[in-house]
């Protein structure tokens, strides 16, 4: 590929999250690719130093001059595919990445084969399924080109990245769980670089003398007896949203799935209530009511409870609820990279995922970094800045206390799991005209459907 450098306005983009459909995937696919089995790969990068030109970037031109860039250089080419989500006159966080991995790294070249969003991304998608399926495509792929389910990690399309992320020392010792992006059991695969931490709060006026609620089912109570008026998050906040709060923290779906049974059940009074809630409390923009549930950000120079204060004063926090409990909840901060089984090239691949959760690649990431290290070096610099500066109003929470109930939420929170995500599809489809009071349609019917059409999905995978 042809390089050009050109001097460019500093600015840092964050990579924005698609929301992805489950890909039809191909059976038999990844038969002949990387090995699953642990290997002795060699690990390039650990946790380096480094700082990074964000004014140097590239312009890409063609893809097939790059390959020839590399043969010249004797370089092993490695693909990865991506969605290009910078705007003009704007360098995305990957193409950065690649850039400084291209420039660093003495045996492999990295080569983006990028599409926008819109039709190019849907076309993307379907080629690299197509690809996939026949025992090809690309060395890494991020999951808004290749998304990711239960159904595909479980299918062999992607490299379970655990046994080499742990020979590269990537341990819950020096990285936050958000790094393992997408997870089956003890397996990774998919790696996020950064993250962002969602909390949930509910108003002291329905929560009264009474303790946070430590369960879903506490939850359901406590708002179903709730008496005045209120929306859950938010006047426009439509109802399968309340419903996915409701559900989408268990694996099981609180029990109404037997995995192990292949069987379902969704005819019981808990299901009814999440259903009756959500329809309830979901903002359809003409009652005006004020959220009686809300969702904040935590952040590097705020904590938890100046961020309820701030945003959602007179709120008590909840939190998200998980099989094991309630905790704060990660969403992804940028791409989520994975690598195809169909790779011949698992060494380069690994490399660029290892540097991309080094200190240099880390230094690059939009959000917070997953790298621990990385992390209380930018703290320790907002607290250096506040000791310069102790009456600056935008770190109140930037002192050593801050640091450790930050910390703290950053270590508690999960991802959701994507085990039932196929289920969960079909009870939004067939919720969504009772939730948003469409018609006349009758709880009774919608559950009927659901568990009919749950229960043939299941049925045809036993």
């Amino acid at each position: 590929m042809v390089v050009k450098e050109s001097k460019r306005k500093n600015r840092t983009q964050k990579m924005i999250l698609l929301a992805c459909a489950v890909l039809l995937f191909t059976s038999g696919c990844g038969s002949q690719g990387a090995s699953q089995e642990s290997e002795d790969i060699e690990i390039f990068y650990h946790a380096d130093d480094g700082e990074f030109d964000r004014d140097v970037v590239l312009e890409w031109e063609d893809a097939s001059d790059e390959a020839d860039s590399a043969k010249e250089s004797e370089k092993t080419v490695i693909t990865l595919a991506a969605v290009d989500g910078a705007k003009e006159n704007e360098t995305s966080y990957l193409t950065m990445l690649v850039t400084q991995f291209n420039r660093e790294n003495e045996k492999y070249q990295i080569e983006l084969r990028t599409c926008g969003y819109g039709e190019e991304l849907a076309t993307m998608r379907d080629r690299l399924s197509v690809e996939v399926g026949a025992g090809k495509g690309p060395d890494i792929m991020t999951d808004e080109v290749f998304p990711v389910s239960w159904e595909i990690m479980d299918s062999g399309a992607l490299v379970d990245l655990a046994p080499y992320l742990e020979q590269s020392d990537v341990t819950p010792e020096k990285y936050f769980p958000a790094y393992a992006g997408a997870v089956s059991g003890d397996r990774i695969y998919g790696i996020s670089n950064s993250f962002a931490l969602s909390g949930y709060s509910v108003d002291e006026e329905v929560l009264g003398d009474r303790e946070p609620p430590e369960s879903v089912e506490a939850f359901a109570d406590l708002l179903w007896e709730y008496t005045g008026n209120g929306s859950f998050l938010g006047e426009q906040v439509q109802g399968r949203y309340i419903l996915a709060y409701f559900l989408e923290g268990s694996e099981d779906l609180w029990g109404m799935i037997d995995w192990e049974k292949k069987t379902c059940d969704f005819t019981g009074p808990l299901f009814s209530r999440f259903l009756e809630l959500a329809r309830r409390y979901r903002g359809d923009g003409k009652k005006g009511y004020a959220p009686v549930v809300h969702n904040y950000a935590v952040m590097m120079t705020m904590t938890p409870a100046d961020s309820i204060a701030l945003f959602c004063p007179g709120s008590v926090p909840v939190g998200f609820y998980f099989d094991d409990g309630a905790h704060y909840q990660y969403s992804q901060g940028g791409s989520m990279l994975m690598i195809n089984a169909n790779t011949e090239h698992l060494e380069g691949a690994f490399a660029f995922i290892s540097y991309a959760l080094s200190k240099k690649g880390q230094n690059l990431a939009g959000g917070t970094p997953v790298n621990k290290e990385v992390w209380e070096s930018e703290y320790q610099y907002y607290l250096d800045l506040r000791e310069q500066d102790p009456d600056n109003p935008v770190l109140p929470s930037v002192t050593e206390e801050g640091r450790q109930e930050t910390l703290a939420a950053f270590e508690d929170a999960r991802y959701v799991s994507r085990r039932a995500e196929a289920i969960l599809n079909i009870i939004y489809e067939e919720a969504d005209g009772y939730l948003e009071g469409e018609g006349d349609v009758k709880l009774e019917d919608v559950i009927d459907k659901i568990q009919n059409r749950a229960q043939l999905y299941l049925d045809e995978r036993k």
